[in-house]
């Protein structure tokens, strides 16, 4: 999958280099954040997918490089569902074939919708969007479905809106799966990214603590159970192994590994082990 800075498309806008090959056939494209991408995210890459083969257009993501969980949350923050590079390795496992990333600011963020969407249209061939219908761009979020529907219609951009995904009633979002997590409803949050929850390790640092492996809390993005002990797939260099992981208020532990694992990369979620 290729990847483009959002800077990579304003050079491409005004001139001063040429639109990479990829965009000239035209893109079909979604926008968003796709924090932990989940079943509601697949319905929009499917679709992207299915008009892109059918028109001859290129398919291809949107997205942040950091989460936009914390900006918007307005209180508490369980944490990211996931870091860029899992985000990146889901999305290309989709079927994208590049992504546009954006390294949010305020200039950004002061952007009108339109002339976001214009931006994609000038700067990718944006021929084609598939969004939620909650999601929302541009300057305090003005531009929603209505909006992007009229620009659509006026540029010449086919817009499509699928119906929500929903789990057990409710709709999947990852709002609710990162609260799932920090509640410690493994089995939930699993069933609604549509894999296991894997906790990054490749930037941590576990220390000896006798027989056991132990992290601070505080040196992870992504959210964790608030308390509670797993059983988790440990892997690293080559090797991987079944252990216990006990989440505590400031520290994470691993207990029980079955081999010596060199290198942690990541902690794969499994089950919730009962006291």
């Amino acid at each position: 999958m290729i990847r483009f800075t959002w800077e990579d498309i304003e050079s491409a806008v005004a001139g001063k280099t040429a639109p990479p090959d990829v965009f000239a056939r035209g893109t079909a494209l979604t926008v968003g954040n796709f924090d932990g991408p989940h079943i509601g995210h697949d319905s929009l890459f499917t679709r992207v997918r299915t008009e892109a083969e059918k028109n001859g257009l290129t398919p291809g993501v949107v997205a942040f490089k950091q989460s936009l969980g914390a900006f918007k949350s307005k209180g508490f923050y369980e944490g990211d569902l996931s870091t860029l590079v899992q985000r990146l390795s889901v999305i290309e496992t989709r079927g994208m074939a590049f992504a546009i990333l954006i390294d949010f600011s305020d200039k950004f963020g002061k952007m009108e919708g339109r002339s976001f969407l214009s931006m994609l249209v000038r700067g990718c061939g944006m021929k084609f969007i598939a969004e939620g219908w909650d999601f929302r761009c541009g300057y305090r979020g003005a531009c929603g479905m209505n909006e992007i529907r009229a620009f659509s219609r006026e540029s010449g951009v086919v817009s499509d809106f699928p119906d929500p995904t929903l789990y057990k009633g409710e709709r999947v979002s990852s709002s609710l799966i990162r609260m799932r997590v920090f509640e410690g409803d493994i089995r939930s949050a699993e069933a609604m990214l549509g894999r296991k929850y894997a906790l990054d390790c490749s930037a941590s640092v576990w220390k000896k603590d006798g027989c056991a492996l132990t992290a601070e809390r505080s040196a992870f993005a992504q959210v964790l159970p608030e308390h509670g002990t797993y059983g988790v797939c440990v892997v690293g260099d080559g090797c991987m192994a079944e252990a216990r992981f006990t989440a505590e208020s400031h520290i994470l532990r691993l207990e029980n590994l079955q081999k010596d694992v060199q290198h942690i990369k990541t902690v794969e979620f499994v089950r919730t082990i009962k006291e």
